[in-house]
C-alpha cells in the first residue's frame, strides 16, 4: 500500500507541474533542492524532502517509478509499510542532505525521489541477497542472464552512482548524484538494524 501509495504522490505531483506553465521554473526553485538557499535560511529545509517528490520529466519520473515498483513491493511486504515508508523517507532526506554537503554552494535546484529509492534498493539487497534477475522481473530478462543474482546488477548500480558524484565534484551536471549515494548508504544502515531486529 505505502509503495502505491508513493507512486501515486509522485506521479500527481508530476502532473501539478504540467500545469504551471511559465510557472515552472519559480515552482522547483522554490520546491527543489537549493543548497544556496537551504544555506540562506531555514525556511528552505523543507526542501530536503519536497525536492523528493518532483521530476524533471517523464523519463525521470517513469524510470523512478519503475525501480520503486520493483523493488519497493518486495521490501514493503518483508518490513511491514512503517519501516518501509521510514527507510524511503529518510533515504529521502539522507540523499538530500549529502548532496547538500557535497554541493553546498550549487543554484541548481536538485529534484527526483533517487535518493529514495536509492534506499529502497539497498534495503532490498539485503533483505534478499540471493535473488535472481529472472525471479526478480521474469518477463523482463533473457533466458541467458535470468539466473544472475541480483546483487551484482545492484552493486554495479552503486559502483556507477559513486563514480558519478565523484565526478560531479568537478563538472556542473544539475544531477544530484551524491543525493544516490547518501540515500544508499542510508537504506543499507537502516535495513541492516531492521533485520537485526526482525531476527531477534
Amino acid at each position: 500500500m505505502v509503495t502505491l501509495i508513493l507512486i501515486a504522490a509522485n506521479v500527481a505531483v508530476f502532473l501539478v507541474e504540467l500545469t504551471m506553465g511559465s510557472d515552472i521554473d519559480s515552482f522547483v526553485r522554490r520546491w527543489g533542492l537549493v543548497p544556496a538557499d537551504v544555506r540562506a535560511g531555514p525556511a528552505a529545509s523543507v526542501t530536503l524532502l519536497t525536492s523528493a517528490f518532483l521530476h524533471s520529466g517523464w523519463v525521470h519520473l517513469l524510470a523512478n517509478m519503475l525501480y520503486l515498483g520493483v523493488f519497493g513491493l518486495p521490501v514493503e511486504r518483508r518490513v511491514g509499510p512503517f519501516r518501509f515508508a521510514a527507510i524511503y523517507f529518510v533515504s529521502a532526506l539522507a540523499g538530500s542532505a549529502a548532496y547538500l554537503v557535497a554541493q553546498p554552494l550549487s543554484q541548481t535546484p536538485a529534484v527526483g525521489a533517487s535518493g529514495a529509492i536509492a534506499g529502497v534498493i539497498a534495503a532490498h539487497l539485503v533483505l534478499y541477497p540471493g535473488l535472481t534477475l529472472g525471479s526478480l522481473a521474469p518477463v523482463v530478462f533473457l533466458h541467458v542472464v535470468e539466473g544472475t543474482p541480483t546483487l551484482l546488477l545492484l552493486l554495479l548500480w552503486l559502483a556507477t552512482q559513486l563514480f558519478s558524484s565523484v565526478a560531479s565534484l568537478t563538472t556542473s551536471t544539475g544531477i544530484a548524484w551524491w543525493a544516490h549515494f547518501g540515500g544508499f548508504a542510508s537504506g543499507l544502515v537502516l535495513t541492516f538494524s531492521l533485520r537485526k531486529r526482525m531476527a531477534r
